[in-house]
């Protein structure tokens, strides 16, 4: 009995010790380690050369934070892309890609700032924090509202440098591990790719666009799933030509189209309907919902018809603006901060400082830009388009939004300034300016939506006056479009100057119109100067008529098929035929306008005039006899080789081909 009381006490103080045991095993505290997740992936447009992509964030959890007055260990976080970081830089190569911790001026921090790393100095870029007094809270350490920092102010934003193609650098970014009572989330923001250099997936699953990270340096910071997707690449935009009802694509050279706006630009019949009006419409369509951007939030929170110039911050983190802007902290903070109804209740924060052009950061150069490139425009043509197009749903045809003529450079690049109207024709037109039988017409988005696939159509209009004795509008040259994004750029690396966002060039163009020449051709099946015969011939140019059509001149060519002549022999007027005007001439002859003649020569002629309505007589007679000799003369109507369909009297009795 005695033994086992010993062993009896002897187990009661093994499970004392065991008991002490348990939680100071417990208290140990856990590693440092962080968990990375991509935040909204967007769609981006494969199109595109500077495509705003989703944040990276990083929720860390565990380690020791720095003691009060202790220096927070300092870390290189680097990013890298499976395509070209596009986002712009200054001369040092420090980037508009931020990096920003426990997400200040948001709902979750509503009350602080944005604060900047080193902001009075333009080189480095680096800077050193402090622990946070005792007794502060978890995410102190990045409240520039406590002190302890030895009088520098604390930061919470940091900025990174481009330190390859494809990499950017955040050094000497101060990282404290926040223990067990709170949770460090690190958000790298403002990255812009080059969407274009991955191209199209050929499959069913979308080009992913994919971000990694590394955090190095005197602390290490292991992270779960660094290897993250931050955009999928789609086709931004289709487009197409359609021609306006009643139009083929083509025009005559001899008959004028708008006339008036022609003449005048300020005249504003174009738009006016067939004949004239518009002939075709550029049709954009958006290749998924949020394609088509507005600039800036003060767009959306202000939707006036009237264009707005004017930017406002886009400053909360993680928030979803839809624009092409990104993180923006250069101006005043808008009521509410966030898209309407997303986020309220955030503190005004100060702007960033001019130093490594933070000040530019997320900003956008334009909101997007749709162009219409025309290319071989006839000589002698001119071009119309509206100086504002509505966004429609391309469902349903609601006006969801609206686009307004720019002016910009040869590729679409440059500051919004809208293009005034030369006159109110179609709710306000402008001519296209050619140069080098080029023109461009690019539109700025100035509202739309992004919950619906949305379609902009362009109509134009074409106009010139007929001057066939000048061989204008030049004909037989056949006239393209093409649309795309704007700008355009071959800039597909990070740059200081290059527009944002950007856009590869189109290669697809598409025809729009051809001016074919004014044209008559008639057929005289059988002609003879031979055996004592000669034959006569009336060419009329009836273009001179009660019935309003517009007088055309010409000249005429006529080609020789038979015995007598060189195989392939023709001869031109050397001067026009005017309206209500006829060519005479015999082949033993010749005759006027410089028609030599043709002795000997037996077949068909075929005359080509250069004038749209022509009519002719052949008449052949015994040389020397007279017409009322009896068997010795016949006359005939030359057949008119072209299509019928030119009905100038409106009636159905003119016998247009014979």
């Amino acid at each position: 009995m005695a033994d086992f009381r010993k062993w009896f006490f002897a187990f009661a103080v093994l499970a004392l010790i065991s008991s002490f045991a348990v939680p100071a095993s417990a208290q140990v505290t856990p590693a440092l380690q962080c968990v990375a997740n991509a935040g909204v992936p967007p769609t981006v447009r494969a199109e595109g050369l500077n495509e705003l992509v989703g944040d990276l964030v990083l929720n860390c959890n565990g380690g020791t934070p720095t003691a009060p007055g202790g220096t927070v260990p300092q870390a290189n976080v680097t990013i890298f892309l499976s395509t070209n970081i596009t986002s712009r830089i200054d001369s040092n190569n420090f980037s508009e890609a931020l990096l920003m911790f426990d997400e200040p001026h948001s709902l979750s921090n509503p009350a602080v700032p944005l604060s900047v790393c080193d902001p009075g100095n333009i080189s480095l870029g680096v800077c050193t924090l402090l622990g946070p007094p005792a007794g502060s809270t978890g995410t102190g350490t990045y409240n520039p509202a406590i002190g302890g920092n030895g009088g520098v102010t604390r930061a919470n934003v940091y900025q990174g440098r481009q330190t390859a193609a494809n990499q950017v650098t955040f050094f000497g970014v101060p990282f404290d591990p926040p223990g067990t009572t709170t949770t460090r989330i690190v958000r790298v923001t403002n990255v812009r790719a080059n969407a274009n250099q991955l191209g199209v997936s050929s499959t069913l699953v979308p080009t992913q666009l994919t971000m990694y990270i590394s955090v190095t340096g005197s602390t290490s910071v292991p992270i779960n799933n660094p290897q993250q997707t931050v955009a999928f690449v789609q086709p931004g935009l289709v487009t197409s030509v359609v021609n306006t009802t009643g139009f083929t694509g083509t025009f005559i050279q001899c008959n004028d189209v708008n006339r008036a706006q022609a003449l005048d630009p300020t005249s504003g019949t174009a738009f006016g309907g067939l004949p004239g009006g518009q002939q075709f419409t550029v049709r954009f369509q958006e290749g998924f919902g949020t394609a088509f951007k507005v600039r800036n939030i003060n767009q959306v929170l202000n939707p006036t018809t009237a264009p707005t110039v004017t930017d406002v911050n886009q400053n909360v983190p993680g928030a979803v603006y839809n624009t092409e802007a990104g993180f923006q902290n250069n101006t005043i903070d808008p009521v509410p901060i966030n898209p309407p109804g997303a986020v309220t209740g955030v503190s005004p924060t100060p702007v960033f400082p001019s130093v490594r052009n933070l000040q530019l950061a997320g900003v956008a150069t334009q909101g997007t830009r749709l162009m219409v490139q025309f290319n071989n425009i006839p000589n002698g043509t001119q071009l119309f388009v509206p100086v504002r197009v509505n966004l429609v749903n391309a469902l349903g045809g609601a006006v969801t939004g609206y686009a307004v003529l720019t002016t910009t450079d040869a590729n679409g690049a440059g500051g919004f300034s809208a293009v005034p109207a030369s006159s109110t024709a179609g709710g306000g037109v402008a001519a296209a300016t050619v140069f080098n039988a080029t023109a461009t017409a690019v539109y700025e988005i100035e509202q739309s939506d992004p919950f619906n696939i949305e379609r902009l159509n362009v109509p134009v209009a074409v106009a010139f006056v007929a001057n066939v004795g000048n061989n204008l509008p030049a004909p037989g040259v056949q006239s393209t479009i093409t649309g795309s994004f704007a700008p355009l750029s071959n800039i597909g690396t990070a740059s200081t100057s290059a527009p944002e966002p950007r856009f590869a060039p189109s290669t697809t163009p598409r025809n729009d119109f051809i001016i074919n020449q004014c044209s008559c051709n008639i057929l005289f099946p059988f002609v003879t100067n031979q055996l004592g015969f000669d034959t006569g011939i009336a060419i009329a140019n009836t273009t001179l008529d009660p019935f309003g059509t517009t007088p055309q001149q010409g000249t005429v060519t006529v080609n020789y098929y038979g015995t007598g002549v060189a195989p392939g022999f023709n001869q031109t007027t050397n001067a026009t035929v005017k309206g209500g005007e006829e060519l005479l001439f015999t082949l033993s002859g010749g005759g006027g306008l410089g028609l030599a003649a043709t002795p000997g020569f037996q077949g068909y002629i075929i005359a080509s005039a250069r004038f749209q309505f022509c009519h002719a007589l052949a008449f052949i007679q015994a040389a020397g006899a007279l017409p009322t000799a009896p068997g010795a003369s016949e006359a005939y109507l030359g057949i008119v080789l072209d299509a019928g369909g030119l009905n100038r009297t409106g009636q159905g009795g003119e016998v247009q081909a014979h």
